[in-house]
């Protein structure tokens, strides 16, 4: 019995040491009852772990601490949101890791404010997305709370709540960051579940032959192609990302799909923008397509763009879905970028990538090109009925 006990105290403490390290705010003093004062920056390294504004030097602003809550007055806010910022750096993330930021927020009236938790400096990438950035507050208190995974950690992070534009004073308190975690698992079905109310899933220019590919995909033997990864210089081939990306689209839906291992070539990256290289691409492919001769119904080959690095941050540029017809005519092509939600919220860059981290970018790539095609063609179904 007392073996069983000791064991019992044992794993209790064990479970509420992991507990703690997973409930444990990161961020420093959350609830300003350290903080006496905030000094402001405008050039120079700020210590780390401390609060600290930032302002533009058209800005008249004051932060301070009253009652253990951040209270910033503002008589004259800038022409820019980000123009005044309660900052705090140097907090640590883990990749592969969920994430919850939360924080108290009330105004003198109604606004709204800006929050960044990205990198600090380089491309100011941010971790929680562009969609989280605009927040309101209101007269009254109220708690804020933002979800958000991490796939790949910076040098420095910054967390900045920007007050600026708005000629309003603000009260902050209980700013917390908590590890929730490894981020969990999901299968293509769930994560293409979760995104259903999208409804710029990303842009398909017109094509004679849309109306002809909806009442037809269902019956039609679909062709799928190695997957092709592009950078500025160099030109690859995947046929492995392509059985995932089938893998993934019978999953949701049952498709008449197939593989060939056969590599279409586009040739040279030629053009200034995406629209141009998609352009091009898809008719250099849809030469070959036409010239096998083949008697199937419909071909579709899978593209990833890589930017060159930036301040050691690997961005996927842009994701192109070619589906052609036996004549190589465009059928349902499709891009997507950072302009589209999906895009957006795959996160697709990985800060000094290892082949893992390339690797992992590709797959979360054409997940997002398989999400893409199935909300198209459930929308197009239904605007069609």
């Amino acid at each position: 019995m007392k073996t069983y006990s000791c064991y019992s105290l044992f794993f209790g403490i064990f479970l509420l040491t992991l507990s703690s390290v997973h409930s444990q705010n990161i961020i420093t003093d959350g609830d300003f009852s350290l903080t006496t004062e905030i000094p402001s920056y405008f050039e120079g390294a700020p210590p780390a772990n401390i609060w600290w504004t930032w302002q533009d030097h058209n800005v008249i602003a004051k932060a301070s601490i009253v009652n253990q809550q951040l209270y910033y007055q503002i008589s004259s806010s800038g022409n820019q949101t980000f123009a005044v910022q309660l900052i705090q750096l140097g907090f640590p993330l883990e990749p592969l890791h969920s994430y919850k930021l939360s924080f108290d927020v009330k105004a003198d009236s109604n606004r709204t404010f800006g929050v960044f938790l990205g990198e600090n400096w380089g491309n100011w990438t941010s971790l929680t997305g562009a969609d989280n950035y605009t927040q309101n507050a209101t007269t009254e208190w109220q708690n804020i709370n933002i979800e958000f995974d991490v796939y790949t950690v910076f040098p420095e992070h910054k967390l900045s709540f920007d007050f600026g534009k708005i000629n309003t004073n603000v009260y902050l308190d209980n700013v917390s960051l908590k590890d929730l975690g490894v981020i969990k698992e999901t299968t293509f079905a769930e994560l293409n579940s979760s995104n259903k109310d999208i409804n710029n899933p990303g842009y398909r220019p017109e094509s004679m032959l849309d109306r002809e590919f909806i009442d037809s995909y269902k019956e039609s033997k679909l062709i799928i192609y190695p997957t092709i990864i592009r950078t500025p210089s160099t030109t690859t081939w995947s046929g492995s990302l392509s059985d995932e990306f089938t893998q993934n689209l019978n999953s949701v839906e049952h498709l008449n799909l197939g593989v060939r291992k056969e590599k279409l070539d586009p040739g040279e990256l030629k053009g200034q923008a995406q629209y141009q290289f998609f352009q091009n691409d898809m008719e250099r492919l849809g030469s070959e397509i036409k010239e096998k001769k083949e008697n199937k119904d419909f071909f579709i080959i899978p593209e990833i763009l890589f930017e060159p690095q930036r301040e050691g941050t690997l961005f996927v540029f842009g994701i192109h879905l070619f589906i052609l017809n036996h004549e190589g005519e465009n059928a349902f092509s499709f891009l997507l970028n950072s302009h589209h939600p999906l895009f957006v919220e795959a996160k697709l860059y990985a800060y000094n990538p290892d082949e893992n981290d390339i690797e992992a970018l590709k797959q979360r790539s054409l997940e997002v090109a398989a999400q893409a095609f199935l909300l198209m063609l459930e929308q197009s179904n239904a605007q069609l009925n």
